[in-house]
């Protein structure tokens, strides 16, 4: 049984149709690429999947239970975390304490969530950060603490909503590494939105595009390399010369 499964979602804004009849699954344990050009209608999808968004109509079933009417909350309960495009501080709390946020999911005590914040945080090379406040840092560094404050929620899936933006290349490098970790370490199933050609090609096991609100290809990333339609839409002639030896 897959962990997710998308039934024809559709998501309407007014007369715009962000999301058109699109379905997929997502067996356990994968880790799933999903791109587009800009306005294609990746973030809408992921708030949909999250319960941020009603979708207008379609189906999501998550572990095997039905969550299309249910809360974002209620949907994270059940074991899906998520990050966002823009992380924002939570005014002055510190590092460990933002984590400690994620981890009072499923526990009052503040002695069990600061236990398991920093767990994940030292699980995330992290550990040295505990004290500052996430607004001192680096984007780099925000990054990695807010998937460290979705992850110290126990999350069967982890969706990653474009975690390598405006990052450098060695930056690039230590995200990519972090979500290695978190998927073949942890074993947490996860479905990451990315522009960073480099990063989706060579840690997914499977790429699914969007374009106009339309899902136009799935498969392995090498299929979605060679892909007419996904040349046409999205990654271009020149990407897809420059990289035909790792894509072999």
């Amino acid at each position: 049984m897959p962990l997710l499964e998308v039934h024809n979602l559709v998501k309407n804004f007014g007369g715009l149709k962000a999301n058109d009849d699109i379905s997929f699954t997502v067996e356990k344990g994968e880790l799933i690429g999903l791109i587009g050009p800009n306005g294609a209608g990746k973030t809408t999808l992921f708030n949909c999947i999250s319960g941020l968004h009603p979708v207008s109509s379609g189906r999501i079933v998550f572990d095997g239970e039905d969550i299309t009417s249910l809360k974002a909350f209620d949907i994270a309960r059940r074991g899906m975390a998520r990050t966002f495009q823009v992380y924002v501080a939570s005014g002055d709390l510190t590092v460990i304490e933002n984590v400690m946020v994620g981890a009072f999911m499923h526990t009052r005590l503040r002695t069990a969530a600061r236990s398991r914040a920093e767990e994940i945080l030292s699980n995330l090379n992290l550990a040295e950060l505990t004290g500052y406040r996430v607004s001192e840092l680096p984007v780099a560094a925000q990054k990695r603490v807010t998937m460290a404050t979705a992850l110290a929620t126990g999350p069967k899936m982890l969706l990653l909503d474009e975690v390598a933006a405006g990052l450098n290349p060695s930056e690039v490098d230590e995200i990519m590494s972090g979500i290695r970790h978190v998927h073949n370490d942890m074993g947490i199933t996860v479905m990451l939105i990315e522009h960073v050609m480099e990063l989706v090609m060579k840690i997914s096991d499977r790429v699914i595009v969007l374009d106009y609100g339309q899902k136009i290809a799935e498969g392995q990333p090498r299929q979605i390399a060679g892909d007419p339609r996904v040349i046409q839409a999205y990654l271009g002639e020149r990407y897809v010369r420059e990289h035909s030896q790792e894509l072999t």
